[in-house]
């Protein structure tokens, strides 16, 4: 229950590092009492809520390749994905250099393998078994690695080229659009890819067959599509103003669009647990949809009013008339950089953090949300568990 639900800030462990730790993108939770975090200046974190330490994980040096990668005047976008393999041994999250994806041993973190092929920023990763990854790119491509076992001597690196053809297994380049997100659902083996294409689309893909296109499902809704999470009946994607929910196994796959409050803020983060989906915003609210009664739950507990006049009975609780219960979480203040944008443009503001990720543990009791400012320019960063 949201309501239920208790704020436990952890942003300030962060000064703890040295340097700033600017905008938290990617959190995977490593086992029962660890959690991953990916963040835009390239450090992949540690939170250890047992002992309550955070620490930066080391990245292997970025490898030699062929071709330079993409240079853009907006830098390096770091970490966008930690997705850890289901046998619990491997975590695959962005390189040193942003367009890789490094492959590292647990617990130890010790380097496994750097997966170098794309030439523009990795987006999403997804494992499809314990040694086979497939990654998303916003150079249009998607590709396909076969892990080494870890301690196994393999090459530091591998490396990939484009694939001949369409249709042909390796790098694909035939979306015509970005390569938001990747998903993967052991459940019903579906491996989802989320495009940006001129009219937005999600592809089913086939992981056997060479990432062969098995259908490609239209969005209705297809302005800022950054998010995706599926399970093995629905597929949830967010937008500026909705979250689209989608069944692969109809004819027609649109189910509903569950329009956020918070719609000219955008869907930046999209969970599906059980009956309950769960989307942050942009202005750093959280909310919780039923999937089964179909409506918003509430985030505090109900009032009532026991003295109000017209009641024959004081004893008989009654909502109060003019209250309604507040259906999001806020995120807590963080951290924000005070730099010269700041400044400029939002100094004495109050500046909320975008709620880019979160996600619950296994037992549904904690979930852990991260994010930072979502004006570009603007650094700053939130961390935190509900519990």
């Amino acid at each position: 229950m949201p309501a239920l639900l208790h704020e436990q800030e952890v942003t300030a462990k962060a000064g703890s590092l040295g340097g700033q730790v600017d905008k938290a993108f990617a959190v995977a939770w490593q086992d029962d009492t660890r959690l991953l975090v990916g963040t835009k200046c390239n450090k992949l974190l540690q939170w250890d809520t047992a002992a309550g330490s955070l620490r930066s994980v080391p990245l292997p040096a970025a490898p030699p390749r062929q071709h330079a990668p993409l240079e853009t005047i907006w830098g390096s976008c770091g970490i966008h994905t930690v997705a850890v393999n289901p046998a619990g041994d491997m975590v695959a999250t962005g390189g040193s250099e942003p367009s890789d994806c490094a492959v590292l041993r647990l617990p130890d973190f010790q380097p496994v393998q750097t997966l170098v092929g794309h030439q523009d920023w990795l987006f999403g990763a997804a494992w499809v078994s314990d040694r086979h990854l497939v990654t998303g790119s916003r150079d249009q491509c998607v590709a396909l690695w076969s892990l080494p076992e870890a301690g196994s001597g393999a090459a530091e690196a591998q490396y990939q080229e484009a694939a001949p053809k369409p249709g042909a297994a390796g790098l694909q380049r035939k979306f015509e659009g970005k390569v938001r997100d990747v998903k993967y659902d052991f459940a019903s083996c579906r491996l989802a890819a989320l495009s940006t294409e001129p009219q937005g689309c999600v592809k089913l893909l086939d992981a056997a067959r060479g990432l062969r296109t098995v259908r490609t499902l239209q969005l209705q809704h297809t302005k800022e599509l950054v998010c995706m999470e599926q399970r093995a009946d629905l597929l949830a994607v967010g937008s500026m103003g909705h979250v689209q929910l989608l069944d692969p196994r109809r004819r027609n796959p649109e189910v509903r669009a569950v329009a956020s409050p918070d719609d000219n803020q955008g869907v930046r983060s999209v969970q599906l647990t059980d009956h309950l989906l769960s989307f942050g915003t942009g202005r750093g609210k959280l909310f919780f949809w039923d999937l089964r009664a179909g409506g918003f739950v509430p985030t505090e507990t109900a009032r009532f009013d026991y003295g109000s006049g017209g009641l024959h009975c004081k004893l008989a609780p009654q909502p109060a008339a003019a209250w309604a219960p507040r259906q999001h979480l806020q995120l807590g203040s963080g951290l924000v950089q005070k730099n010269d944008l700041y400044w400029e443009h939002f100094a004495g503001m109050d500046v909320k953090h975008a709620c880019y990720a979160h996600l619950w543990d296994a037992s549904r009791t904690r979930l852990f949300v991260c994010g930072g400012p979502l004006a570009f320019g603007l650094a700053g960063c939130y961390m935190a568990v509900w519990h």
